[in-house]
């Protein structure tokens, strides 16, 4: 008897654990396409010179960079912090956002959910220089 109530109790923890791990994803893919057409509209010639640092978080990566602007152009930005998991490779992606000049650049693949959150990142960075 004294056994019985641990055990329930073992497998009602692995099973909400099951069912988290099924649910989660599909939550933080179900918001891709916002961010994605956030970070796509987003105008980097808005922008004044400055340096902005902005963050993003989307389960369970987290993000904060620095983006310099200068000329009205993109001089530069930099990853502060990356919580990332697997998503390593999706810092490819500033380059290729700084040569394009526009945050609607491709994600890495394989590496789709940091690439769009470090693009959210800069993204929010940016909006805090934007003229009004």
């Amino acid at each position: 008897m004294r056994l019985r109530k641990p055990i329930v109790i073992i497998i009602v923890l692995l099973a909400v654990m099951v069912i988290l791990g099924k649910v989660l994803p599909l939550l933080t893919e179900a918001s891709y396409p916002r961010f994605r057409a956030s970070t796509q509209a987003f105008a980097v010639q808005g922008v004044a010179d400055g340096a902005y640092e902005g963050k993003a978080f989307l389960l369970p990566v987290s993000v904060r960079v620095r983006a310099t602007v200068s000329g009205g152009r993109i001089a530069s930005i930099e990853i502060l912090k990356h919580f990332n998991g697997q998503g390593k490779p999706a810092e490819a992606i500033v380059p290729r956002v700084v040569e394009a000049q526009s945050l609607g650049v491709d994600t890495v693949s394989g590496a789709t959910h940091s690439s769009l959150t470090i693009l959210k990142a800069i993204e929010n960075a940016l909006k805090k220089g934007t003229k009004r």
